[in-house]
């Protein structure tokens, strides 16, 4: 059964646009989405186990140009 969680993304700057495009075209990726308040980016992500969702956070997600900051809610009941 896979893994579902929201990431919530904060991005420097004027990079909320690219950082917007690139996200959505990462695999594991189902939907993005531009919001206001704390945060630039809500992300919802799935992944097969924990580690294929660790390294999609850890080297994908937060490797995008301008992304600051990562808060990861993992959904608990489906």
């Amino acid at each position: 059964m896979a893994l579902s969680a929201f990431i919530l993304i904060e991005v420097a700057g004027d990079h909320t646009k690219s950082a917007y495009k690139t996200v959505q075209r990462i695999s594991g990726v189902k939907a993005a989405y531009t919001v206001s308040g704390n945060y630039d980016l809500i992300v919802q992500v799935e992944a097969e186990n924990m580690e294929q969702l660790s390294d999609l956070l850890l080297s994908k997600i937060r490797a995008v140009d301008g992304v600051t900051k990562t808060n990861t809610f993992i959904v608990l009941n489906v």
